[in-house]
């Protein structure tokens, strides 16, 4: 008899494999996890009247999520979408389906079909809204609405879910929440991208001012809105409201990380960055010097940022035609990227043209234009940059019929892509630096 009720406990196969994956998750044991809730769904297909419909659940849920952190976005969307019909089939409450609803709208838009996710994010919020409009549900809600919306293009309409997201945490926590700095922040960057600056300076200025009054003046978490506002001004070139806001960025992650921490490298290259266009080139140099420092001691030699790195340096020096300065970095950072970047090989080509070395220029854009051409599948605004600058120097080389046939390649390539293309600005030195990435 006691074996047969310690048998009559046991968990099912179902469940040994469902806790297996779970376990195997939380220790990042992603190839196992995948066998064993493989394993649990191959058993679920077998009826058993014993086995909760809500683990059931959890299995299509636990197998998504590892199927987004592996990047296989189809089969996460289609297992979010089994968990929500599973669920709906359970006749719970509404709002035990939201975070099914989270998940599959996060799954449609990590495999590239955002618009698909906009209906099932306005489903959810329409549940969450009968918990009552100052539920914070509602608040994420509209957040995550308004930035699916601003993905795909819907502007006004993100900027009215921002606005209801910003409305209803004001109304539940004051003006001075350190979420309503959230919203306002959110509400910045859409109307940054809707090529509003004044409207997205107040934004960000709103928001620092809150963050200030909750985390004081020298906080670490007032270092990303001060870096918005730096690249926003430095977009619209106004360089001497730029410079402080990076400045003051770099002095508290140098003061709470230390001199050599990675997020300070950052820093380092965005005050840099400004300082060059700003052609303050001697306050740049130690910048961009330190910045390669701190890559080279923390990352692998191989690093793209510590090839980055390099090509500031390069740029920094040919921009005052200091060539043979610049030389040698613009070649370490190619030989980092092995010859697959189109950046470093375009950089070489204009630095010889500038010295007038036309025959090693025109095998490094020949270089740049075939890599461009095989490795950014040919329609890419990089190449545009390239194949204009390279027709530019044939020309002033007068060789014509090699002109022609590179400004025909050009304008094939930009009847390809949009027509509003910025090929990108190239200043009389030639070469610009690998910043402004981030």
């Amino acid at each position: 008899m006691l074996a047969a009720t310690v048998f009559a406990q046991s968990p099912s196969t179902f469940e040994t494999h469902l806790n297996a994956g779970q376990s195997a998750m939380q220790l990042s044991r992603y190839t196992e996890a995948d066998t064993q809730l493989h394993a649990a769904l191959a058993d679920a297909a077998r009826l058993d009247p014993a086995r909760p419909p809500a683990r059931l659940v959890e299995a299509y849920s636990s197998l998504c999520d590892l199927d987004l952190l592996m990047g296989r976005y189809d089969e996460a969307i289609d297992l979010a979408g089994k968990a929500v019909q599973a669920t709906e089939a359970l006749a719970q409450p509404a709002t035990d389906l939201t975070p099914h609803l989270a998940r599959l709208a996060g799954a449609y838009r990590a495999g590239g079909k955002t618009p698909l996710a906009v209906p099932v994010l306005q489903r959810m919020l329409a549940i969450d809204q009968t918990l009552g409009a100052d539920d914070p549900k509602v608040s994420v809600d509209y957040e995550k609405l308004g930035s699916a919306y601003m993905e795909i293009g819907v502007i006004d309409e993100a900027r009215s879910a921002y606005r209801h997201a910003l409305d209803t945490r004001i109304s539940r926590l004051g003006p001075d929440h350190l979420d309503v700095a959230t919203s306002w922040v959110n509400l910045g960057i859409l109307e940054e991208r809707s090529e509003k600056p004044e409207a997205a300076q107040t934004d960000f200025e709103t928001a620092l001012k809150i963050s200030e009054k909750n985390l004081g003046t020298e906080s670490y978490g007032l270092t990303g809105i001060l870096d918005r506002l730096g690249r926003l001004f430095s977009k619209e070139k106004r360089f001497s409201e730029s410079e402080p806001q990076f400045q003051r960025s770099l002095a508290i992650r140098e003061k709470i990380l230390g001199a050599r921490h990675s997020d300070v490298a950052e820093a380092l290259d965005n005050l840099g960055t400004v300082y060059y266009f700003d052609a303050k080139y001697i306050e740049a140099e130690p910048l961009f010097q330190r910045e390669l420092q701190i890559w080279t001691a923390t990352q692998d030699p191989t690093s793209p940022f510590i090839a980055q790195a390099l090509d500031n340096l390069g740029a920094l020096y040919s921009a005052q035609k200091r060539y043979a300065d610049a030389e040698p970095f613009f070649r370490k950072a190619l030989a980092i990227r092995e010859e697959k970047d189109v950046d470093s090989l375009s950089n070489l080509a204009l630095l010889y043209q500038a010295i007038n070395d036309l025959k090693r220029a025109d095998d490094y854009y020949q270089r740049a234009i075939l890599i461009g051409d095989k490795g950014l599948g040919g329609d890419h605004a990089t190449v545009v940059t390239v194949l204009d600058e390279y027709a530019k120097m044939l020309r002033a080389a007068n060789r014509p019929v090699d002109a022609k046939k590179v400004e025909t390649h050009l304008k094939e390539l930009k009847d390809r892509l949009n027509p509003q293309v910025n090929a990108g600005a190239v200043g009389a030195t030639g070469a610009m630096p690998a910043t402004g990435r981030k």
